[in-house]
């Protein structure tokens, strides 16, 4: 079998990006207008000394746990708020999973208001109702100022029960509240 696809670019897709064999397809079609099925990727992968990934291992990286995020914020933002005002104006403050894992490391998965560790929710929507309100550790992702969109800056991980007892206030009125708590136990 002859060389179809340069061996940098297959491995930098692949290897790097982490895109599937379907996508590597779809991107060389769309950029480099060459058709060639995931079949044959998958020979010149190999061809080239890389190992392919099982469906396992293909399912997980780095940004694994923080997928169901930026979906949920996604869907949540998409189905319960006006599309309008709630979609960041300016594209580079959408939010990826790179940020969101950013995100996670700098606050070290503890809850801002209550210094909780917290752990990642990956489970599916579907779920979310029993497993993720099973335990109060796990993370939610909580717009600081509910008035603005799920965009960077303006997103932090907190435990589930706080951002659900937050809904509307904002961040300030949230740890005076959280104040009054402690000075009442």
């Amino acid at each position: 079998m002859r060389a179809l696809i340069d061996k940098k670019l297959l491995c930098s897709l692949y290897v790097n990006k982490r895109l599937s064999l379907t996508k590597i397809s779809e991107y060389l079609e769309k950029n480099h207008k060459i058709k060639i099925n995931r079949t044959t990727i998958g020979h010149q992968l190999v061809k080239y000394g890389v190992k392919l990934r099982n469906r396992h291992e293909a399912k997980k990286d780095q940004y694994t746990p923080f997928r169901w995020y930026l979906r949920t914020a996604i869907w949540v933002g998409a189905k319960n708020r006006s599309t309008v005002n709630k979609i960041p104006k300016n594209k580079k403050n959408i939010i990826t999973l790179k940020y969101l894992k950013f995100l996670w490391e700098k606050q070290k998965g503890i809850c801002p208001y209550t210094g909780i560790k917290l752990k990642l929710f990956t489970h599916s929507l579907s779920r979310y109702e029993t497993n993720m309100k099973a335990d109060i550790r796990y993370a939610s992702l909580d717009r600081i100022d509910a008035n603005k969109p799920y965009a960077k800056g303006n997103v932090q991980f907190v435990a589930w029960p706080i951002n659900y007892a937050k809904n509307d206030m904002s961040d300030k009125q949230m740890k005076r509240f959280i104040k009054l708590i402690r000075q009442n136990r």
